[in-house]
């Protein structure tokens, strides 16, 4: 294990770490997730979890477990995405927290890395690299058994400037691939809540927009002052037949904007007009972050968006399932913004032929979604907890000294 010596459990009111589940109707996978997270955490941590299942089954399965590190609270009325994610937040109370999907998992490590956080007040984590389970799934002949995916770490530690981060991810890069930053994240990374406070105190609430992840990194990226990358992995993150990241690989995150689950329950919500209409991981991703930028008073820098590039890999993301209404979407823009036709087109072209002309389109879209190759993979894990033994084997045996890059 990483940062050894400061995993001392100090027993005490607040609890150190929450780790914080919100679900929706997918009890099976997440009581599986929750007896895996249980037995890597101490006694003074807590495991929040937030239901908005049409039922409480999830509820009637977790009265088996009796632990009193379960916080679990049920909301039978319709939330929408977000909401679900920041009532999540509200029933959670540990001085640093880590948000999971309900198909995703810790190693034990993580509670090592807390404690050297809150000794060396470090208000945020994230790391390079999580490990990937993909449960089996019928629908997908390569992961009809499963397959685990350990990433290459070496225990280096980095300080990252963050202004200067998120300049590179807006004004070069048009919010593209936000998470290859880097930057702090609630989703699989540990934050200590006293800065998300005041994420929610700036805007009335912890999370905004259209998706909990990246808004809660812009937002974060603002105000956070000591943010560390550690090239180690702490979570594990899952991919259950029901998964976001299961309907991404077939087609399921892309069409019309009216089609979009992010907009059930949200009532009357204000789309960001420099972003086309159609909905893509893409457009999603980006219609938040700006929505972020500007709740945080960062009027200037949602300015300078890059918004030439995001719509050349916009339309190149998407050619597969929806490149007519990609396309259609994008080159209505210049009506929106109430620009020049003739000027819109021209630097739009301008963008694609660059892209295309230095042969950068298709290398530069790998770059951006690219991951390091796994040093352990291994198919036919039939379950999460086998995934974990396997996982915590690995990282047991193959031992490293946690040190400044």
């Amino acid at each position: 294990m990483i940062l050894a010596g400061y995993c001392n459990i100090n027993f005490m009111s607040q609890p150190l770490l929450s780790i914080i589940i919100a679900t929706k109707n997918r009890s099976k996978y997440c009581f599986e997730s929750v007896k895996s997270i249980l037995l890597a955490l101490g006694a003074n941590c807590e495991l929040a979890i937030q239901d908005n299942s049409d039922t409480n089954e999830l509820e009637q399965l977790l009265d088996n477990i009796a632990d009193p590190r379960i916080k679990y609270n049920y909301t039978n009325s319709a939330l929408s995405f977000v909401a679900n994610f920041n009532q999540a937040m509200e029933n959670s109370t540990g001085k640093f927290f880590c948000i999971l999907g309900d198909d995703d998992s810790i190693t034990p490590d993580i509670l090592n890395i807390v404690e050297w956080m809150d000794h060396n007040h470090i208000e945020s984590v994230c790391s390079a690299n999580n490990v990937e389970y993909i449960w089996p799934n019928d629908k997908i002949e390569r992961y009809k058994d499963g397959e685990l995916n350990i990433p290459p770490y070496s225990g280096t530690k980095k300080r990252l400037d963050l202004l200067d981060s998120l300049h590179k991810l807006i004004v070069l890069d048009g919010t593209l691939n936000y998470q290859s930053y880097c930057l702090p994240r609630t989703y699989h990374g540990i934050v200590k809540r006293s800065v998300f406070d005041l994420v929610k105190h700036k805007t009335g609430h912890y999370f905004g927009g259209l998706t909990p992840d990246i808004y809660s990194t812009i937002a974060l990226t603002c105000i956070t002052k000591e943010h560390y990358v550690i090239d180690y992995p702490f979570t594990i993150a899952g991919a259950c037949p029901a998964s976001a990241s299961v309907a991404n690989m077939t087609g399921g995150h892309s069409g019309r904007l009216d089609d979009a689950p992010h907009f059930r329950n949200r009532g009357d919500y204000v789309w960001e007009a420099e972003i086309p209409k159609y909905y893509s991981v893409e457009t999603i991703w980006a219609e938040t972050a700006l929505k972020a930028l500007r709740e945080m008073g960062e009027n200037t820098l949602a300015s300078r968006i890059n918004l030439y590039k995001f719509l050349t890999y916009g339309i190149y993301a998407n050619r597969k399932y929806i490149f007519r209404l990609t396309l259609s979407e994008t080159m209505n823009l210049y009506k929106v913004l109430n620009m020049n036709q003739v000027a819109f087109y021209g630097k739009l072209y301008i963008s694609i032929a660059y892209v295309v002309g230095a042969g950068l389109l298709k290398k530069g879209f790998k770059k951006l979604t690219s991951k390091r190759s796994p040093i352990f993979s291994k198919k036919r894990i039939n379950d999460l907890n086998q995934a974990i033994y396997e996982v915590n084997q690995y990282l047991l045996s193959n031992k490293i000294t946690f040190k400044d890059e």
